[in-house]
């Protein structure tokens, strides 16, 4: 999924030019930490509120404009404004389109986007398997819940503790843990919990 499909278009803006008593006041009545500077179209950069909490109303905000070390364009992926975010200080990063601010995405946009893509408030039963770290492993399990007619919701695989093995953890629609459990048995296949989730 792109960065397009979860940025905000609509958000805080403060121009260069103003004071930082202005400023304070754009970030205090749209409660937000961060303001983004623009003179328009262009992005400028960046003013958090905690640093000039405590500043002169009359300074130029000028003065506390930051640059991010990484700009996003609408086609970046989420993986990649994930690791900019690890890979940086900032709770905010600019959207670029040519030479244009077309949007902002914050690091609580991408845990919101994850947490969708992963299925979670979706319900249904969680499975969690290890599996080898072999082709078509991921395959049979699935295969298995097909035959069964069982809607797969959602797939996350990460790296297991043990060399060349790796967790899946399967949402599936509908089934009772008890049901999914007998199938899995019957089919051989070893898993380390099920979990029957409510819709949130």
């Amino acid at each position: 999924m792109s960065i397009e499909d979860f940025m905000k278009k609509d958000f805080v803006v403060i121009q260069k030019n103003i004071s930082v008593g202005e400023a304070k006041k754009i970030l205090r009545t749209s409660r937000s930490d961060v303001g983004i500077v623009s003179d328009g179209k262009n992005f400028e950069g960046i003013v958090k509120a905690d640093e000039i909490l405590g500043m002169n109303d009359d300074l130029p905000i000028n003065d506390y404009i930051h640059d991010t070390p990484y700009t996003l364009s609408p086609q970046d992926t989420l993986d990649e404004a994930a690791v900019f975010f690890l890979e940086s200080d900032m709770e905010i990063l600019p959207v670029i389109s040519g030479d244009e601010l077309v949007g902002i995405i914050s690091i609580f946009d991408i845990l919101e986007a994850f947490t969708q893509m992963a299925g979670f408030g979706e319900g249904g039963v969680r499975l969690e398997v290890e599996l080898k770290d072999t082709p078509g492993s991921l395959k049979h399990i699935l295969d298995v819940l097909y035959l069964h007619s069982m809607n797969v919701l959602s797939v996350l695989i990460y790296p297991a503790e043990k060399v060349g093995e790796k967790v899946a953890v399967i949402r599936v629609e509908g089934k009772s843990v008890k049901e999914l459990s007998r199938i899995l048995d019957i089919n051989e296949i070893h898993y380390n919990s099920i979990i029957k989730e409510e819709k949130l």
